[in-house]
């Protein structure tokens, strides 16, 4: 009996393993490319905004994809078209101060104030 659990057990784990590390790349993937797409907009208007491009590159590098094609990825548009809608509505100042602590998870770091 406890032979079969542990056949069961190592089964579950086989078949569970390769999903779950499809969804930590897809969550990489997802998070790191929108803080991408704020970083890109900090690049151009906050000055005030420190981005850690080594945390972008070595996220890419553990997902097994490129900075361009975070770029290329449907997240980073989403986040480009939410962050252009809240700079219509309140400004790029307003964006620039939301910004540090607007990523969390995979993606906590890459923008943070600069001190």
């Amino acid at each position: 009996m406890i032979v079969r659990r542990l056949i069961s057990v190592a089964v579950l784990a086989a078949w569970c393993g390769p999903a779950f590390a499809d969804d930590r790349t897809d969550a990489i993937i997802a998070q790191t490319a929108a803080a991408l797409a704020s970083a890109d907009f900090a690049r151009k208007h906050c000055p005030k905004v420190r981005i850690d491009d080594g945390l972008i590159a070595g996220n890419a590098a553990e997902a097994g994809v490129t900075v361009d094609a975070l770029r290329a990825d449907e997240a980073y548009d989403d986040q480009a078209v939410a962050l252009q809608s809240v700079v219509k509505q309140n400004g790029a100042v307003m964006v620039c101060v939301l910004l540090p602590s607007a990523h969390g998870g995979l993606a906590r770091g890459i923008l943070t104030p600069k001190r």
